[in-house]
């Protein structure tokens, strides 16, 4: 007796599922890698904004150290980033991109309660920036950015302008929040807290 075998040609559809299953659950695991090293290049990009942000202000204390010895660059909560300083100690541009002189400011000139002229200004333009119609401050990139400066060290120095101890040691966080995009039509957005810190002296 003689048996006529067919030999198989093509695929089957068991195969062609399977490899499209395989596929898809690659395409995917790519996806999420994606997703994952896209997630940390912003949280990097917002943590470097954030240095940046710290050392300017650090910088800005060391170069008024009557006033920061004074307290006034104690920063208890975010600037209203609504209100301008009554003097702009630098050049800006306005909301119609115009060029505007900076006014004279003197450290030494403590009219307010706030702390000297040039404190005030120091503490709102890190924050804030000049002009909402364009890029003025790295916190415009980040989320719910919270700028805090806190005395932590006084010295037996009597400060000339208020009368009481002198600041020599602040320390300066910063805060922002990164949000993190979940799977899924009806899945919320999941939002969690960065920080960064610095602790500057005051000669």
């Amino acid at each position: 007796m003689v048996f006529n075998i067919k030999k198989q040609s093509g695929f089957a559809m068991v195969e062609v599922l399977v490899t499209a299953v395989v596929v898809a659950i690659g395409i995917s695991g790519m996806g999420v890698l994606l997703l994952k090293s896209l997630q940390g290049t912003q949280d990097n990009a917002q943590r470097s904004q954030a240095m940046w942000i710290v050392q300017d202000f650090v910088g800005r204390i060391r170069a008024n150290s009557v006033g920061a010895r004074a307290g006034y660059y104690v920063v208890n909560a975010q600037p209203d980033c609504t209100v301008e300083p009554a003097k702009m100690c630098a050049d800006h541009r306005d909301e119609d991109d115009n060029l505007v002189q900076g006014a004279v400011c003197d450290p030494e000139n403590y009219t307010t309660n706030d702390g000297d002229e040039m404190a005030i200004y120091d503490k709102w333009i890190t924050a804030c920036g000049t002009n909402d119609d364009i890029y003025t401050s790295p916190a415009d990139f980040m989320g719910n950015p919270q700028l805090i400066s806190r005395c932590i060290e006084t010295s037996s120095r009597i400060s000339t302008p208020t009368g009481n101890q002198d600041c020599v040691k602040y320390q300066i966080d910063f805060t922002w929040d990164t949000r993190i995009k979940q799977s899924g039509a009806n899945a919320e957005d999941r939002v969690y807290s960065n920080s960064y810190s610095e602790v500057v002296e005051v000669n």
